[in-house]
């Protein structure tokens, strides 16, 4: 066989082991999405609505109190 043919096989080789990787790589990359949750944070809750009843709050309900940490 002749130079030129051995470059031929030589690259015709290369090609096909880079397709192999590729969908091997493609493969693991799309099996690592599908563990990741779609949301890895809650959304906030919305703001209360307004309530005329609370005039003293600008028309919002009052918060709650946080409870408290234990200390130690």
């Amino acid at each position: 066989m002749s130079v030129a043919g051995w470059i031929v096989v030589g690259v015709l080789a290369w090609v096909a082991v880079a397709l192999v990787v590729a969908v091997l790589v493609g493969r693991m990359v799309r099996l690592r999405d599908r563990q990741v949750p779609e949301e890895p944070f809650p959304r906030p809750a919305p703001p209360p609505e307004q309530d005329p009843s609370w005039p003293h709050t600008g028309g919002q309900a009052p918060r709650t109190p946080e409870p408290r940490r234990p200390r130690g």
